[in-house]
């Protein structure tokens, strides 16, 4: 029986997506995400179902390719492009390829990607290929409009093509198969041994259910970024203005504003896996880190109801059991909580004495002790019926770095706030601790709204505090929007992209 080993190229021996290397290198950053702007109504379009993936790959390769030159997509194609693909190839991956390769076994990449993407890299593997057809991507006529060729090379397409190229069925030869994403069901199925997201001797079908319940996540983040833009577009006169303004100035400013960024999500990063590792539950590693950055898209929900989300999403791609995650989130938002009210604390002593001075009547102090009295009771009454509902004693006392963590999470993020308003305020800047807490006063407004993201409700507590503090509402308004689009909607934007590449097919 003939022995025939099958790779997906996209995620499974590459690390990353060749569509978006290959954007990356022919626009660059800037370029990048100007079209991903253009690419944004498409997206929608095509994650709502009105429109097939077929359809958005060949507008996606229209955005990329329109207004470039010939010779410089020449260059790309034929040796940027592939120097760069064989340098991101998996290690694991390549040499279980090897591994079929020394056992006579024939080789083939069977990929959605366009052929004329990976085919120097199937050259350089010794493998054949099977891909999406198009046209000559590097000729004249790509400028205007890259035609799709073939049908898309994923899903049931993916076994058509091979069969084809075979010229028997798969039920009369020996298949392995190797994929990661919903694209590569069927061939996966299809093959006697299939590897999902493995490269070991150890057969490993496709998951009966993978994230079937999950395929409204990017959807609603791209909804949400939509809301965002519709509410840009109707501003007044004036804050558009300032707006404008503004970002005129704000380009010197982005390096240290998503330097700033960066540090504070590692710094989230990090008290994840402080929880998480005081149950000795995986590892900093590029997968775990891919998958809870990932999960962002799912925070900016109603009530939070994302977190839960964010739960079964992360045991299905990581394989981490659930109630320990959603003990994490638990604990990440107590210890935010702490970390607000210790700089309320520092900061603003007075707002906390008068909290102080509230909780000290007879009322409040006889509804905190019933409180207490009802937790106490139910913890002793239902002890042994969901102890293993609890989380570790080994958490709770990571609780105390996490909360530690925090404070400077919170900080980090803060100093956006106090760059904004030096950047396009100079006239009228305001001090860090200032800066602390209109970022801690209107970041818990939108959290106790549970409207999405805290949209309008964030922004319009940030312009009022920025207006006690001496700014024009115009101005205020538009640092207040600003502050959102360079953290919270960047930051949907890169994990809607991350989710969507990790169910791309």
């Amino acid at each position: 029986m003939n022995s025939i080993a099958a790779f997906d190229f996209d995620g499974t021996l590459l690390q990353g997506d060749c569509l978006l290397l290959f954007h990356r290198l022919l626009r660059g950053p800037a370029g990048m995400v100007l079209g991903w702007i253009r690419l944004l109504p498409a997206l929608l379009i095509w994650k709502t179902g009105r429109r097939s993936t077929a359809w958005f790959k060949q507008f996606y390769l229209n955005v990329i390719l329109a207004g470039t030159e010939c010779c410089q997509r020449q260059q790309v194609l034929e040796h940027d492009l592939p120097k760069l693909l064989i340098q991101r190839l998996r290690p694991e991956a390549f040499a279980r390829l090897r591994w079929h390769a020394q056992q006579g076994h024939r080789l083939v990449i069977v990929s959605a990607s366009p052929r004329a993407l990976i085919q120097p890299v199937a050259q350089h593997l010794g493998a054949e290929l099977i891909a999406t057809e198009t046209s000559d991507l590097a000729g004249e006529a790509s400028i205007a409009s890259p035609q799709l060729t073939s049908a898309n090379c994923k899903g049931a397409e993916k076994v058509r093509r091979l069969e084809a190229w075979l010229g028997q069925p798969l039920q009369e030869i020996e298949l392995h198969a190797y994929g990661d994403s919903r694209g590569d069901r069927e061939l996966l199925q299809a093959a006697c041994e299939p590897h999902w997201r493995s490269f070991t001797a150890t057969i490993k079908p496709y998951p009966q259910r993978h994230n079937s319940q999950l395929g409204w996540v990017p959807l609603l983040g791209l909804v949400l970024l939509g809301l965002a833009i519709t509410g840009l577009v109707h501003l007044e006169p004036a804050t558009r203005q300032a707006l404008v303004q503004g970002l005129t100035r704000l380009p010197l400013w982005l390096p240290a504003i998503y330097a700033v960024l960066a540090v504070a999500y590692l710094g989230r990063y990090w008290r994840w896996r402080l929880l998480l590792g005081s149950e000795a539950i995986g590892h900093w590693s590029r997968q775990d880190a891919r998958a809870w950055f990932a999960g962002f898209a799912l925070t900016a929900t109603p009530g939070k109801l994302g977190e839960l989300s964010r739960v079964t999403s992360l045991h299905q791609q990581l394989g981490y059991p659930r109630a320990p995650l959603l003990h994490v989130f638990v604990a990440e938002r107590l210890c935010d909580l702490l970390a607000v009210g210790l700089w309320l604390l520092v900061l603003v002593p007075s707002t906390m004495g008068s909290l102080a001075a509230v909780l000290s009547s007879w009322q409040a102090l006889a509804g905190i002790a019933a409180g207490l009295l009802i937790v106490l009771v139910a913890v002793f009454w239902g002890r042994h019926r969901w102890r293993h509902h609890l989380p570790s004693g080994a958490m709770a006392r990571a609780c105390l770095p996490a909360t530690a963590v925090s404070l400077g999470i919170w900080a980090c993020e803060s100093m956006i706030l106090w760059l904004l308003v030096q950047a396009l305020s100079p006239v009228h800047p305001i001090n860090l601790s200032t800066a602390i807490v209109t970022y801690l006063l209107s970041g818990t407004a939108g959290m106790l709204s549970s409207l999405p993201g805290g949209i309008g409700v964030n922004e319009a507590a940030t312009t009022l505090l920025l207006q006690q503090a001496g700014l024009s509402t115009a101005l205020a308004l538009s640092i207040a929007i600003l502050r959102r689009i360079c953290t919270v909607w960047s930051i949907s934007a890169l994990a809607i992209w991350q989710g969507l590449m990790n169910s791309k097919g």
